[in-house]
């Protein structure tokens, strides 16, 4: 994860505690990475 992401995480985690009742309103959607990793075994 780069800086400004983690960052930004950071203060969105210090915001929910410091006010409990705003996470009630925020959905959060985690998505896959677009581009699948390469490599790995390769299968013949």
């Amino acid at each position: 994860m780069d800086k400004p992401k983690k960052e930004a995480l950071q203060e969105l985690l210090r915001l929910l505690a410091d006010n409990p009742e705003l996470a009630d309103r925020i959905t959060i959607t985690i998505k896959p990475n677009s581009k699948p990793k390469q490599g790995g075994t390769k299968e013949t």
